[in-house]
């Protein structure tokens, strides 16, 4: 039964299906309907070259870092907040700093009261003392003195012992030498404590209050603020995050949205074309119907770097070179740019005015001679 019907039934159904799958795959795909068309070039400029130029803040966009490593306990911006220079923007863990701090501040305090007592001296309660001291060793002085005196004139008449007689005088000698450490201990508690101890005592002092210092500013930079008034652009830091000195993202990036700026990147092939009095126009991808016209040189930064691709590949090589020239864009917009967007730049002269009297034609005719003598010029370095 099953290989009579089944088996027949599945075999002209597998045919079918393959007949249908060969037909279908012949059969011209629709073209894809394009949302835009891509920017052209201008049709009012002659002797065009062109280059891809990305939207930045003012004064660029500014990548934000720690200072110090550290867990962050607190993010106090949002993205879209205008900051001031000096508004807080993060800060990390300070615990362990203000045990330090603890520490340092001890050690001043310690430092303070040493030269405080070093410069009050003498205490007035020590001066007693000291007298007291003093008479009591002039009392044994004159003690002894009699006693080697007597021993003296018994040991003149032999009556005494030489070994008496030494023992009565090393006992003079001892009480007088007593007598004059005393007198001089007084003296010196009477004259007060020697400058250079002072001057010793106020340099640990400094040292201290420096250290302190130092375990301030170190407790103020766990606090990241602004340098630079600004708006935040990009906030990549969250509470419990770990904060390293070395980052593959900036933590928060601000900028200066006020005036954007439109960095160009001119390729090395084009930039003996090139010249600052050429008339620049800036499409932005995606709205080729809407030209920005770019009449202010920011600056030209004059060193060639390679270019930086944006498709985001690992594996591409990027061995061209370009030069950077950062144009003002204009105030007054039709719709809103946002920093990181991308717009096609055209450079040229126009086609129908003079210029330093040079015509629609000249200015041609310069362009197509410029490109030759560029060819010739590489020719020989080709071979």
């Amino acid at each position: 039964m099953f290989t009579k019907y089944v088996l027949p039934v599945v075999a002209v159904l597998g045919f079918t299906y393959a007949v249908y799958s060969v037909v279908e795959a012949g059969r011209p795909k629709p073209e894809a309907k394009k949302h835009m068309a891509p920017t052209t070039r201008p049709p009012q400029l002659d002797a065009v070259i062109a280059g891809a130029g990305l939207i930045e803040a003012k004064m660029e966009n500014i990548p934000i870092g720690a200072n110090s490593p550290g867990v962050v306990v607190k993010v106090d911006v949002k993205v879209g907040n205008r900051v001031k220079a000096g508004d807080p923007l993060f800060r990390l863990d300070p615990r362990p700093l203000q045990e330090e701090r603890g520490v340092r501040e001890a050690m001043l305090a310690a430092a303070e009261a040493e030269l405080h007592r070093l410069v009050s001296a003498p205490r007035p309660e020590d001066i007693p003392l000291s007298k007291a001291a003093l008479e009591e060793a002039k009392a044994h002085l004159d003690d002894t003195e009699a006693a080697f005196a007597r021993s003296q004139r018994l040991f003149e008449r032999q009556m005494i012992p030489a070994s008496d007689y030494d023992k009565d005088r090393f006992a003079f000698q001892a009480a007088k030498a007593t007598a004059a450490k005393a007198n001089a201990d007084l003296q010196r508690l009477l004259a007060g404590t020697w400058k250079e101890d002072i001057e010793v005592a106020k340099a640990r002092v400094v040292q201290a209050r420096s250290e302190l210092e130092r375990v301030n500013i170190e407790i103020d930079r766990l606090i990241v603020r602004a340098l630079t008034d600004g708006e935040v652009l990009q906030v990549n830091v969250r509470p419990g995050q770990f904060a390293a000195m070395a980052w593959r993202e900036p933590m928060i990036v601000l900028g200066d949205v006020e005036q954007l700026n439109l960095r160009v990147d001119i390729d090395e092939h084009d930039l003996p074309l090139f010249h600052t009095d050429m008339e620049a126009t800036a499409y932005l991808r995606g709205r080729p119907a809407t030209p920005f016209k770019l009449t202010k040189i920011v600056k030209i930064e004059p060193y060639v770097i390679p270019k930086k691709s944006l498709t985001g590949d690992n594996s591409e090589r990027v061995d061209t070179r370009v030069l950077q020239v950062v144009y003002a864009l204009p105030e007054k917009r039709a719709f809103p740019l946002y920093v990181g967007e991308q717009m096609d730049v055209y450079f040229g002269y126009p086609k129908r005015s003079l210029e330093k009297g040079t015509t629609a034609e000249s200015s041609s005719e310069s362009y197509q001679k410029d490109s030759s003598r560029t060819q010739e010029e590489q020719a020989p370095q080709g071979r």
